[in-house]
């Protein structure tokens, strides 16, 4: 697993934010936050039936 690349509002050394280098950054964020959603998602049932089930309500 690739370390997570944070940025902040202080790096100038893009000025626009339409290089290259932001494109592809902003590109792969959005890959593994779409990936870390769909696996949230697809815990969910498991999550929801092992809580209903301890309750007793299944």
């Amino acid at each position: 697993m690739e370390p997570i690349m944070e940025t902040s509002s202080t790096d100038t050394s893009c000025g626009t934010g339409g290089c290259e280098k932001c494109a592809q950054v902003a590109q792969e964020a959005a890959k593994n936050e779409e990936m870390s959603f769909a696996f949230l998602l697809a815990l969910v049932p498991v999550i929801s039936l092992t809580f209903f089930g301890q309750m007793g309500l299944l």
